[in-house]
């Protein structure tokens, strides 16, 4: 059964902090790209820049892992210029416009996904953008991208861990709540930009 998909959105991860278990976050977010690309989301974008302690930019290891699935770099997107989730979102969003999608898959980690449905619904839309944990994407994998998809799925301790920083962070914004969208959503991209760099 195909993805109800135009293009998958691969969400970065910042690798310079506990740099082995991100690694296999984001290497398991580009696998799951990987199988919803081949079920028939027919483009997969990477929007993340070089953040503070990485050596190189999320998205260009995002495209070598999918280089490394077999995904042909023709339909692979891009950037290096989102610093957080809120740039994630209304980078993409601008993106799907301009290419002309209707339906963006949007791939994170299980913990991630509240927040990032959140910020989803309000940049994009519901109607426009889906949110899926790299699990959701295992029916359509092939050996090596569940490999890959499980190797990458984070333990209890983790889930917990960085719940409770998502859980700051969606507290942070709802603080944010009182002022005009717009201007919110700039404050929080500029805040995203001084913490991760």
């Amino acid at each position: 059964m195909p993805v109800p998909f135009d293009a998958v959105l691969v969400l970065g991860k910042a690798v310079g902090r506990e740099p082995p278990r991100c690694h296999r976050e984001l290497k398991a977010r580009a696998a799951a790209a990987s199988a919803a690309h081949r079920a028939g989301a027919g483009t997969v974008i990477s929007l993340e820049a070089r953040l503070r302690g990485q050596e190189r930019a999320g998205s260009a290891i995002v495209a070598e892992h999918l280089a490394a699935l077999g995904v042909p770099a023709a339909r692979v997107v891009l950037r290096q210029s989102s610093r957080s989730t809120r740039d994630e979102a209304i980078q993409g969003a601008a993106l799907a416009e301009e290419l002309g999608l209707r339906q963006l898959l949007v791939v994170t980690s299980a913990y991630h996904v509240p927040r990032a449905r959140q910020i989803f619904d309000e940049v994009a839309g519901r109607d426009r953008a889906t949110v899926h944990g790299t699990m959701g994407l295992l029916r359509f994998a092939n050996p090596t991208e569940r490999g890959w998809i499980l190797d990458g799925e984070p333990c209890a301790s983790t889930i917990r861990s960085e719940g409770r920083v998502e859980a700051g962070l969606l507290a942070a914004e709802a603080a944010l709540g009182w002022l005009p969208s717009r201007l919110r959503w700039a404050l929080e991209s500029r805040a995203g930009t001084l913490w991760r760099g």
